[in-house]
């Protein structure tokens, strides 16, 4: 009999997931609350259209398949379904605990805060006559953001009291609990630190340097492996992560954090998700960075397959840009070169959420990026993937 498993989230950053489980011949059964024809069902024997929120239905969908193992990966909302799942049914994965506190700034702030790990001062507002009291408790300028929503949505960064009502409607809108975390800003750079718990220990693999390019958003359009920072610095954060992640309680699957390092070299918890980065990050560019294939240690931790890896000096630390894409505004007459830039050496992804047609926007937020390339190399990466993309060349109607 084989081997079912049951994926949550079948979009397309879960391609290299899904096409690994298809290579080793499971039995796949899939759950999406996306009924697009973009979804990825090709080798499934079932697939259900489902809010991840529905847990009840959900679980009852899983009663009938009986999986050996239920993954989800670089969704949060997905995650915590598995989580569900998993406590449920007595499967390998994360608890509901860890599903929780991965998906709620507001908890993380207080259990890092409670250890002793530097976060920025933060309150929570249930109004906006609160949320006035509070910027002017704290002082500007401050971010406004949801405390349980993902990919920047919601998320300002406030300079003036005039801007406080719109942000604070912004985030309630974005915010599934209706609860606002307003916080300090905290001047300085921003990184990611990616990882994993083998063996139910929290391990840091890799740092990034995160840009903004100067956006007015919250929203990051540029993202270099290994972080260009002092080597001090850079072993400080990955040693920082470890000890976030054991005070969250982390013990099973991926952990992606951001954090904010000051101009004293202090490190401020953003956010940690006990799951894999989005736009291929564990899936693709954290297993080319480190040497260290996270995604098929991750299939073999769900199924309790122990793979005894060994991390004795063998973390690599390989050049990877995820550079998203920025085109002027206008609507798309045509595209040209993206094959070209696909097909290039180095590039280990590429997409274009656009086509001919559209009508380009103001990136807002991560979820209206315009696309992004994956690309490694030896040498100056930065020079490199900007020749790369300057292949890709869009006319306008009204050019």
């Amino acid at each position: 009999m084989k081997i079912k498993v049951l994926v949550i989230n079948l979009g397309w950053e879960q391609q290299p997931l899904i096409d690994e489980l298809l290579k080793l011949e499971y039995e796949l059964y899939g759950i999406t609350n996306d009924n697009s024809n973009n979804l990825l069902t090709t080798g499934f024997k079932e697939v259900h259209v489902v809010d991840y929120r529905d847990l009840d239905r959900i679980y009852q969908i899983a009663l009938k398949i009986r999986p050996n193992a239920v993954i989800s990966d670089q969704c949060d909302y997905s995650h915590y379904a598995q989580a569900y799942l998993c406590e449920r049914l007595n499967l390998n994965g994360p608890s509901l605990r860890q599903a929780q506190v991965s998906s709620n700034k507001y908890i993380q702030r207080k259990i890092a805060q409670k250890n002793g790990i530097n976060v920025p001062h933060f309150e929570l507002a249930t109004s906006l006559a609160e949320a006035k009291e509070i910027v002017n408790n704290i002082g500007l300028p401050v971010i406004i953001k949801p405390i349980d929503n993902r990919g920047s949505f919601g998320i300002s960064k406030i300079n003036s009291v005039e801007d406080i009502k719109e942000a604070y409607y912004n985030a309630l809108v974005n915010s599934h609990s209706r609860f606002i975390l307003i916080e300090k800003f905290i001047e300085g750079y921003e990184i990611t630190v990616d990882g994993y718990c083998f063996n139910g220990k929290p391990k840091s693999i890799s740092v990034a340097l995160k840009s903004k390019e100067g956006l007015k958003s919250q929203v990051s359009m540029d993202i270099k492996y290994p972080a260009d920072i002092p080597s001090s610095v850079y072993e400080k954060a990955l040693l920082n992560n470890e000890l976030v992640a054991n005070a969250l309680g982390y013990t099973f699957g991926m952990i992606h954090s951001e954090y904010i390092i000051n101009d004293r070299n202090e490190i401020f918890l953003v956010e940690s998700a006990n799951r894999g980065g989005g736009v291929f990050t564990s899936e693709l560019i954290v297993p080319k960075v480190s040497g260290v294939n996270i995604l098929n240690l991750y299939i073999d931790d769900v199924l309790g397959i122990n793979s005894n890896i060994d991390l004795t000096n063998v973390i690599q630390r390989n050049q990877v840009i995820l550079k998203f894409f920025s085109f002027k505004n206008g609507r798309v007459k045509k595209i040209q070169g993206l094959d070209i830039v696909s097909n290039s050496t180095g590039v280990l992804a590429c997409r274009l959420n656009i086509k001919v047609g559209d009508n380009i926007k103001s990136i807002e937020n991560d979820g209206s990026r315009h696309g992004f390339i994956i690309y490694s190399s030896l040498g100056n990466i930065r020079e490199e993937v900007a020749g790369i993309i300057n292949k890709i060349n869009i006319t306008y109607y009204n050019d």
